[in-house]
């Protein structure tokens, strides 16, 4: 019989490599000093183990995901290397990252396992796929220096951070108990993601203004 909870988990932790592998080479690209990627390499290693090792034993708890991505992208906006390899970074490679919400949709499939409230699987799994699919888009028109991917960039990550913390609030209140593979897609992929929504909103802002 096949273990739907084992390949979703074996899923999101494939996802939580994959971002943390292709975070380096962004910041990389537009890094002052070598020490910015290299830090949030270990930082982000760690930050996986523990996430894992958490999620796992179903020790994860509600509230770390907010916290997280707040830290994160506080850390992000407002350290300078930090804020200055972003600033440099290529538009492409921030937006493409949110194509790895294409994972979200595996929540559909939870739903008909019976590990996910349809409440919060369905409607929160189909706007993961709608944002993944605004990504692949946005990373085409950035690539071909499009003039309106400013402001659809803007408008999609202000979606985007609106239906990640709605999706956030839903799941405090409806999933009981917490699955292993959505406890690690909260411990590690929201806040992440959400972080990168906000330094694309963010770059997109000031690009907007620049004109």
């Amino acid at each position: 019989m096949i273990d739907l909870a084992r390949i979703l988990f074996a899923a999101v932790m494939g996802a939580c490599v994959t971002l943390g592998l292709l975070v380096v080479p962004t910041i990389a690209r537009g890094a002052k000093g070598a020490a910015v990627p290299g830090a949030t390499a270990v930082l982000l290693v760690a930050w996986l183990a523990v996430a894992v090792a958490a999620t796992s034993t179903g020790a994860h708890h509600v509230a770390v995901a907010p916290a997280l991505a707040v830290a994160l992208s506080a850390l992000w906006l407002g350290a300078g290397p930090l804020r200055r390899a972003w600033e440099g970074a290529s538009m492409t490679g921030i937006v493409a990252l949110q194509a790895l919400r294409f994972g979200g949709g595996g929540r559909v499939l939870a739903v008909r396992g019976g590990w996910l409230p349809e409440r919060y699987g369905t409607p929160f799994g189909a706007a993961d796929i709608a944002l993944a699919l605004g990504a692949v888009v946005l990373a085409w028109a950035w690539s071909k220096q499009a003039p309106w991917a400013r402001r659809a960039t803007l408008g999609w990550a202000v979606l985007g951070v609106a239906v990640t913390v709605g999706g956030m609030v839903v799941q405090a209140r409806l999933v009981r108990p917490m699955p292993g593979f959505e406890g690690l897609w909260s411990a590690f992929l929201t806040p992440v993601l959400l972080a990168l929504l906000v330094v694309a909103g963010y770059r997109a802002l000031a690009l907007n203004r620049s004109r």
